[in-house]
């Protein structure tokens, strides 16, 4: 399913990296530059942190990457905050006794996992060094 877990987690990623108050970020300052609550906040920071993406500055419960924005791959992300990402999802109630219906979902799936494959093979060559470079700040 496309969702926007991936575009959070990035956004977390990129925040966190940039910005120079390290030591006292926390999730409600980088929900505000997501313009999410704070939970979603806490709950990617904590997928990201168990993936060895994020880590916390313990001294005053900060954030700051745990790997050089270079070595972590958008894929590494989306793995993180979305493990079972599926694009797309093919309809499951085809009647069974539907020749033309049993086809038709074969070959979606199949078309479907090329599709994934090629998006997974595309996100493995982006970094988020990729990404913050593109960034802009006023």
């Amino acid at each position: 399913m496309i969702n926007t877990r991936l575009a959070i987690g990035i956004h977390i990623l990129v925040f966190v990296e940039c910005v120079p108050e390290k030591d006292t970020l926390n999730s409600e300052i980088v929900s505000e530059s997501i313009g999410t609550n704070p939970v979603v906040v806490r709950r990617m920071s904590s997928a990201l942190k168990k993936a060895g993406l994020l880590k916390s500055i313990s001294i005053k419960k900060g954030l700051m990457l745990a790997k050089n924005p270079e070595d972590i791959t958008l894929y590494e992300i989306l793995k993180a905050v979305d493990p079972s990402n599926e694009i797309f999802v093919v309809h499951q109630k085809v009647n069974p006794q539907c020749t033309y219906g049993q086809s038709i979902v074969k070959v979606i799936e199949s078309e479907f996992q090329t599709v994934q494959a090629e998006l997974e093979g595309n996100l493995k060559k982006k970094t988020l060094h990729d990404i913050m470079e593109k960034v802009v700040t006023n």
